[in-house]
């Protein structure tokens, strides 16, 4: 049995992006794609009619959009609640990734990724979440993965390698330095302050060495000092070119992730261990 990606479309343009990429990977890396729509359930509506309704649109957007699709697809159409239908999918057919759009024409793909549904969807996913924000293939080149070098972060960036095999990881870390006026209040003198940022530097790149390591190949570590925020990572991945954005949700890094999620201009990759 092929391993399986699923996206969720609201046939909005944003979520015809999210397809075409999914099957882009699908083609690739050889799965096969559940393409689910899902019809929130009102009480003003008779939910047979809304899923007979949702399946024949969902089968002419697809017919219209992908008339030769090149890959093997599978429909699913559902009425309840966005979230757990999602999940329910996953479950159910064993998937190993989710695609989704940044924001939807109708109002359901942009509360799944912007409002109250998108924490839901994202922190608990037991599967890697890839959250598309541009019209770009899924061909990155240079995926930014920032990293406090513990279990999760390593865990992601493994997942990261799995479906995107071929790319250049750059791992990214802060360096955790006490303000120089604290380590003052302390009694530490100049020398003191001077001979513990040396360390915690050299700490990070014997720990750097291990890391890259278990990344042959394309890989590199970025050592920065400072405070980490969401717009030091978005602006130090700008910098290194990156076309993707990797972040667990949990550890420190976890704390930035729908931070990024909402300001990054380019894809975003999240996984939860």
């Amino acid at each position: 049995m092929k391993d399986r990606i699923v996206v969720a479309t609201d046939f909005s343009k944003s979520s015809l992006t999210s397809i075409t990429k999914a099957m882009y990977l699908v083609k690739k890396l050889k799965y096969s794609l559940d393409i689910v729509h899902i019809v929130e359930y009102s009480v003003f509506h008779d939910p047979k009619k809304d899923k007979k309704a949702g399946k024949e649109a969902l089968a002419k957007f697809i017919a219209d959009n992908f008339p030769n699709p090149e890959v093997e697809i599978s429909q699913f159409c559902y009425v309840g609640t966005i979230h757990k239908e999602i999940h329910k999918h996953i479950k159910n057919r064993e998937c190993r990734l989710l695609v989704i759009g940044a924001a939807g024409e109708t109002q359901h793909l942009t509360e799944v990724l912007l409002g109250s549904v998108a924490k839901r969807i994202v922190r608990k996913s037991e599967i890697p979440v890839l959250v598309t924000k541009n019209e770009s293939l899924p061909d990155y080149v240079n995926i930014f993965s920032p990293t406090d070098f513990s279990e999760h972060s390593l865990k992601t960036a493994k997942a990261t390698r799995k479906f995107f095999p071929n790319t250049n990881l750059i791992f990214y870390h802060m360096i955790a330095r006490p303000f120089e006026l604290r380590l003052g209040h302390y009694g530490a003198d100049d020398d003191q302050i001077s001979n513990f940022n040396k360390d915690s530097e050299n700490e990070a790149k014997e720990i750097s060495k291990k890391l890259l390591k278990n990344f042959p190949g394309k890989s590199e570590v970025v050592l920065d000092s400072g405070i980490l925020s969401y717009t030091r990572l978005l602006s130090v991945a700008e910098s290194k070119n990156a076309s993707l954005i990797a972040l667990p949700t949990s550890g420190k890094i976890s704390f930035f992730a729908l931070d990024v999620l909402q300001n990054s201009h380019v894809d975003v990759f999240i996984c939860k261990f």
